[in-house]
């Protein structure tokens, strides 16, 4: 018998672990059933090792309420052994529309760090000692390797989460709006400066930023619509911002760069955002190269003006 489940969504986070034992435990769930015969509940996690992970790197060990690598209640655990290496770790979260969030928690047993970052920090404070990357550099879908970046977002319902290096940062396809965010470059070298600026869902524009320093407002269940990103001052000859953006429609917009808006349809939220910061590619001008439509399809941007700067409203940048 075939079973029909409508209006499914799945999201994916991507994480590094160190060597040794780490719970995954679900500290909050109120699941439902689904489909036609009402046996699956819904929203369920999988966790499971990421492409190119060897067998012999990691061993997953079911709970004492749960058979296999599906998590549902609240108190479902499994232990993922990490035997050798930092494996990439998959944690999937499939749900059904209009169902409460489920919110999972990774732990090190022996008390020692489970990722390559550290823990999150208020978005609005700096950090004197900032986290350091994973081991495995973040790169783009076509392999080049980006700067390490450190974002931390304040998002619907969850509060404060800290990404370091990962592909995409938010509560992607939850339908979590973002309301606040803070990027921070993380170079070994010489700082690489960047600003950005957010449109609210109110229609306020912040205005340019600077890194490091908090874009929209925390507490104020105020939800960002759009966002841009840019190098700024030496770092503009040096270096590109490329970015995406994963709105509530499911719609995702991009790869957009220095300095474009990243906006979907009116009222639509932003709920992830994805960063690469790369070494300048001359034969690409500042204002953003692709752009993609509903259907995906990539529109050469406008020859003139240049533009540098977001256009969410009456308030544009341009050069001559």
């Amino acid at each position: 018998m075939v079973q029909v489940y409508s209006n499914l969504s799945a999201s994916v986070q991507a994480l590094t672990l160190n060597r040794g034992l780490h719970l995954v435990s679900v500290t909050a769930a109120s699941p439902q059933r689904a489909g036609d015969d009402g046996e699956t509940m819904l929203p369920a996690v999988h966790v499971g090792p990421g492409p190119g992970v060897a067998s012999g790197q990691v061993e997953i060990l079911s709970g004492p309420r749960n058979d296999g690598q599906w998590l549902v209640q609240t108190g479902d655990m499994l232990v993922v052994k990490v035997l050798s290496g930092q494996p990439l770790i998959l944690i999937t979260t499939v749900r059904a529309e209009l169902l409460p969030a489920i919110a999972v928690e990774v732990t090190r047993l022996d008390g020692k760090p489970a990722l390559a970052a550290a823990p999150a920090t208020p978005p609005n404070k700096r950090s004197p000692a900032y986290p350091s990357p994973p081991s495995r550099p973040l790169r783009t879908a076509s392999g080049q390797i980006a700067l390490s970046a450190r974002i931390d977002l304040h998002v619907q319902n969850k509060g404060d989460i800290t990404y370091v290096d990962n592909f995409w940062a938010g509560a992607l396809g939850e339908r979590l709006a973002i309301e606040a965010f803070t990027i921070t470059p993380l170079t070994a070298g010489p700082s690489v400066q960047i600003e950005y600026a957010g449109v609210a869902e109110t229609g306020g524009e912040t205005g340019w930023i600077e890194g490091g320093r908090l874009c929209g407002a925390r507490g104020a269940a105020t939800a960002l619509v759009g966002f841009a990103i840019r190098p700024k001052g030496d770092s503009a000859m040096a270096y590109d911002c490329e970015y995406r953006g994963a709105f509530g429609s499911g719609r995702i917009v991009g790869p957009i760069r220095n300095g474009a808006p990243c906006r979907s349809d009116p009222g639509d939220r932003l709920e992830a955002i994805q960063l690469f910061i790369l070494p300048r590619s001359p034969e690409i001008e500042d204002g953003g190269s692709l752009r993609v439509t509903a259907e995906g399809s990539p529109l050469e941007p406008p020859a003139a003006p240049r533009l540098v700067g977001p256009r969410f409203g009456v308030f544009r940048e341009s050069v001559e």
